[in-house]
């Protein structure tokens, strides 16, 4: 498949496919109209429905999951990239739905599996032609109901194989990779009768068939939706059907027109993953033209540039979001470690790498996304209220300006190697063989390896002249719990 060719396309049709008008008002997808108050971005809690920051009431909203016009809240689930319209009330965090709706990326079988990277915590596998790159820490891992797995078996990060029919919710990044917020298993092994979904624009058009990238099209058995004017080329569309044996030609049972206008909007919010930058008043998010030029930037520190994940808050204005502020989804600090003390009430727990070292303030927001991996019950509604010290947690965020992290993600995993990545700080060196980050200090011994931002090995002596105080940002790993670092790499900026 030709990822650079959709991407773009694909990405706003994912992001604006929800009407400002209501269900009864839209056959098909329709675009956002120029009213009310519109929200993109990934399902981060429930109790209501938490998106971008937002709790949104939903008694008296609909729910499009999947193509299903008759959803409903239990659909949804946790990493799901979800289109809210309703309103939002004066406090900016609480407002009422009106329609959900949910539509994936893409589905169809895994491919090309690679193993997780040194550190464990990425490794990625192609669907019909296009990079997935899951995450240990911020990809769901959901199966179907219709799917009974092995007993004593999960399907997770780790447990994933090539020939999983899966479905997959997420964000492409600027090289065309779809960066995955939630993946959902389908079918344990794809077959002939096994279900794909895949969206893209027509090219190659002849009779009934026709190109998606690479991937030949066969409509002849095939309804269609909201093609008046029939298939022709340079349309965008989703296609469901199925696989034929040499995975080359979709066998298609339905093709419907995808929409990827937008209209103008006083208030809209949308999360995704920085593409085409130029500058910060020219560049994309999901596909649509943002200008951030006048943007208030949380942190402060936050650097615009292709393939840093925001949520973008604005008006749209002639087709491009006009932001007035854009907060970071993707904050480069990850701390690995155990709960020594949770504040519910101040919406704070606090983390202790090390033994009698100073602890961690973690603040978690109405954005922060909670997940529990470790309770098999897969408690949906878990959130900071749930958090118990002696909890083993994977944070990542940012820093705050206080000397803790705000949270983006928290998961709670089974006890693992303690890990502290942020930026080296002054009374790190060589002669007193102290690393500190985040104010933890770790021991270097001769154990201690060292690698750059490539994995390339380094001497102690490489490690010190390559970094600079204050600005270098590095991550520590302590398998023992001891203090002393076992492992320290220099990470890209």
């Amino acid at each position: 498949m030709n990822k650079l060719l959709i991407k773009s396309t694909l990405a706003t049709a994912i992001a604006l496919s929800i009407a400002a008008c209501t269900p009864a008002d839209s056959e098909g997808v329709a675009g956002i109209g120029g009213s009310g108050y519109v929200s993109s971005g990934s399902v981060s809690g429930f109790g209501s429905v938490f998106v971008n920051g937002v709790e949104f009431e939903t008694s008296n909203s609909t729910f499009d999951v999947d193509g299903n016009p008759d959803g409903t809240q239990n659909d949804l689930a946790i990493g799901m990239i979800v289109q809210v319209s309703g309103t939002i009330n004066a406090d900016g965090i609480t407002g009422d739905a009106t329609s959900i709706t949910y539509d994936d990326e893409l589905q169809g079988p895994v491919t090309g599996l690679t193993i997780p990277d040194l550190d464990g915590l990425t490794r990625s596998f192609t669907v019909l032609g296009t990079n997935v790159i899951i995450d240990s820490g911020s990809t769901s891992f959901d199966v179907s109901d219709d799917v009974t797995l092995p007993i004593n078996t999960t399907f997770d990060f780790d447990s994933i194989e090539d020939n999983d029919n899966v479905e997959v919710s997420g964000f492409f990044d600027s090289s065309g990779n779809l960066k995955a917020t939630r993946v959902e298993l389908k079918d344990l092994d794809f077959d002939a009768d096994s279900i794909v979904e895949i969206k893209g624009m027509i090219s190659g058009l002849s009779g009934t068939t026709f190109n998606l990238g690479s991937l030949s099209v066969d409509t002849s058995s095939a309804t269609f939706d909201d093609l008046p004017n029939g298939l022709q080329d340079g349309l965008f569309v989703e296609v469901k059907g199925t696989l034929n044996a040499g995975f080359t030609t979709l066998i298609a049972s339905k093709v419907e027109a995808e929409d990827d206008s937008v209209e103008d909007s006083d208030e809209f919010e949308l999360e995704g993953i920085i593409t085409d930058y130029v500058n910060d008043s020219n560049f994309k998010i999901n596909g649509i033209s943002v200008d951030a030029s006048s943007a208030t930037l949380e942190p402060a520190t936050l650097g615009l540039a292709n393939d840093v994940q925001v949520e973008a808050e604005g008006a749209i204005v002639n087709g491009v979001l006009i932001a007035t502020k854009l907060e970071s989804e993707d904050g480069d600090i990850k701390v690995h470690a155990e709960v020594t003390k949770v504040n519910a009430a101040l919406n704070t727990f606090e983390v202790s790498p090390v033994a009698g070292q100073p602890a961690i303030t973690v603040t978690v927001t109405t954005s922060t996304q909670f997940e529990d991996d470790v309770d098999e019950t897969e408690n949906k509604f878990f959130n900071i209220d749930d958090l118990l010290a002696t909890d083993f947690v994977e944070v990542q965020g940012y820093e705050n300006g206080a000397g803790g992290i705000t949270a983006n993600e928290v998961d709670v995993e089974n006890p693992d190697d303690v890990i502290v990545e942020g930026i080296i700080q002054t009374g790190s060196s060589e002669a007193s063989n102290i690393i500190k980050v985040l104010g933890i200090e770790f021991t270097i011994d001769d154990q201690t390896s060292f690698e750059d931002e490539n994995e390339t090995t380094m001497t102690t002596t490489e490690f010190f002249d390559a970094v600079s105080l204050d600005s270098t940002r590095i991550k520590v790993k302590d398998q023992d719990k001891d203090g002393t670092a076992d492992e320290i790499d220099i990470e890209s900026p």
